[in-house]
């Protein structure tokens, strides 16, 4: 017998709860064609995996790469990972409807690209008009992972409406809503996300999103949710809970702060009465490192009108009293943003609050001398070295023995032609990082892979994903367990934002091995995933 890929001598983890096993797996054709113990097959190539563990590749349910991957599909900070799939338009954000022009004012608006990349993005990369469109754009670049995606709410709504309008849709504006919405559930989306702290998702109301999740139902879509955290955790787990049971749907909880281990038992209980629910979390992230330009970027994503959408169109924003308290009233965190990349030792990696006691100056003040004049790289940390919504620090008992817990990295927009401008520290090491504090507490490895393979690849209907099995398709990671890990506080460049995850020797997709002993390769492999094994 022969096959493509044979696997030898690992610790195989299926994927499935089960305890893993020393065995052998053979690949054909993007397919596992059998695991066993001992497995006998002439290959075109052999990887000994002695000492290594072999799991399922893992499923990211909440990313925002869509327009990342029309620029660069490489995606090393998954591969190294082991992370083969990732699911896109998250957060009420994505890539319909309409022109793609449309789609990054939308972005460049709520501050998500900058200006200059929206006007680089129109000249570079092909037009579409709906989501088929942005289909076929995609599958041209090619990439070297799998992609889902979801129709965002906030895009839809923006686009009909438009604009971030405060009020419910008109009649009209609605059943334009629902035909978008369908529409691009016909070409293959998953379902439907929300932003619900964003406008102008968070100006729906609980019946319009219970319509639209019920439009989703009609094609088994799943409604995914950044909740509205501004009314209380568990009360905005309750709304996701109450559309769940209206719409009679899938529903996924995004980035769910373990913060509230109330919240999280509040998704069991749901689970446990019959609504078909999951969460994802982010297992650690730092606050978000934005130079300047991007700073003020967010500023006039959030005051359009002060600003005319533009810093250099209205300066005279910086020189009324009105518009400077504007300003920094749109700031967070500003007692505890920190400075970096400031070229001024006597500033470099301290908060503002601590500079600005030290030459008796405001605060307000002080930020708006920083913000009025070009700054070269000067960037801001909103937020801390450790957020306190996802610190990082080890999981109540309810939150790391809960079974429906996956990871879900949320790993901002960022440019790759730009990668200093906006990024967190530690995202881009949310598996492992899952995995250290999952184990702290005691769950075994076999369960911690079950939660970032089958466990989403079935609350995403990727059916033919999420584990070991013969006709299931080839996406595997082979892990040094002993070393898969990431950066601690004290070992992190705070001012490198392409920190990459260690332990991960090789990630195959759709059978094809892009992560190669540690060495990236650009083989393209990704395939755009519709649910049920469909292709895109």
């Amino acid at each position: 017998m022969s096959c493509d890929l044979l696997i030898k001598n690992g610790f195989i983890i299926d994927g499935s709860g089960n305890p893993g096993f020393y065995g052998d797996l053979a690949v054909s054709e993007g397919k596992i064609i059998e695991v066993a113990t001992i497995l006998d097959y002439e290959a075109e190539r052999i990887i000994d995996a002695q000492g290594l563990t072999v799991c399922p590749g893992f499923i990211d349910p909440h990313v925002h790469e869509e327009l990342t991957v029309l620029t660069s599909g490489k995606f090393e900070e998954f591969l190294f990972q082991g992370v083969t799939t990732i699911i896109n338009g998250n957060c009420g954000h994505s890539i319909t409807p309409y022109s793609s022009n449309n789609i990054y004012e939308y972005m460049a608006e709520k501050g998500l690209i900058s200006r200059e990349a929206k006007e680089r993005y129109k000249l570079i990369i092909p037009t579409w008009t709906d989501f088929s469109g942005y289909i076929d754009v995609t599958k041209n670049k090619g990439t070297n992972l799998n992609m889902g995606f979801l129709l965002g709410h906030g895009t839809l709504r923006w686009s009909v409406m438009g604009g971030s309008k405060n009020r419910k849709p008109t009649r009209e504006e609605d059943a334009v809503i629902v035909q978008l919405l369908e529409e691009g559930l016909e070409q293959g989306a998953l379902g439907i996300s929300t932003g619900l702290t964003y406008s102008p998702s968070k100006f729906a109301e609980t019946e319009e999103l219970i319509k639209l999740a019920k439009v989703a139902k009609k094609y088994d879509g799943i409604y995914t949710s950044h909740i509205r955290s501004y009314r209380g955790i568990l009360e905005a787990v309750q709304e996701v809970i109450r559309i769940g049971e209206a719409a009679d749907i899938r529903v996924q909880v995004s980035h769910l702060t373990p913060n509230s281990p109330a919240a999280f038992e509040e998704i069991l209980i749901a689970r446990e009465r019959g609504v078909e629910i999951a969460v994802d979390t982010i297992p650690k992230s730092s606050g978000h490192f934005k130079r300047w330009d991007r700073v003020l970027q967010f500023i006039v994503s959030a005051s359009s009108k002060l600003f005319d959408r533009d810093r250099n169109g209205s300066p005279e924003a910086f020189k009324t009293s009105e518009g400077r308290l504007k300003i920094v009233n749109k700031l967070r965190f500003k007692d505890t943003l920190l400075l970096i990349n400031t070229a001024d030792p006597q500033m470099e990696n301290r908060t503002i609050e601590e500079i600005a006691f030290e030459r008796r100056l405001d605060v307000d003040e002080l930020i708006l001398t920083l913000l009025e004049k070009d700054r070269d790289k000067l960037t801001f940390c909103q937020g801390g070295l450790n957020r306190q919504d996802f610190p990082g620090t080890p999981y109540e008992d309810n939150v790391a023995n809960n079974p429906l817990v996956m990871v879900g990295s949320d790993r901002v927009f960022g440019e790759t032609e730009d990668p200093h401008a906006w990024y967190e520290l530690f995202r881009q090491g949310a598996f492992p990082i899952f995995f250290t504090l999952c184990r702290q507490k005691g769950v075994e490895l076999h369960e911690i892979v079950r939660r970032v393979t089958s466990l989403p690849a079935k609350q995403f209907r990727l059916c033919d994903r999420g584990l070991l099995a013969k006709g299931k398709v080839a996406d595997i990671t082979i892990i040094d367990m002993d070393n898969y890990g990431y950066p601690s506080n004290e070992e992190i460049d705070y001012t490198n934002p392409l920190t990459m995850a260690s332990g991960v020797k090789y990630t195959i997709v759709n059978g094809k091995v892009a992560l190669d002993n540690g060495k990236i390769k650009e083989i393209r492999a990704g395939q755009l995933l519709a649910k049920y094994g469909r292709l895109l």
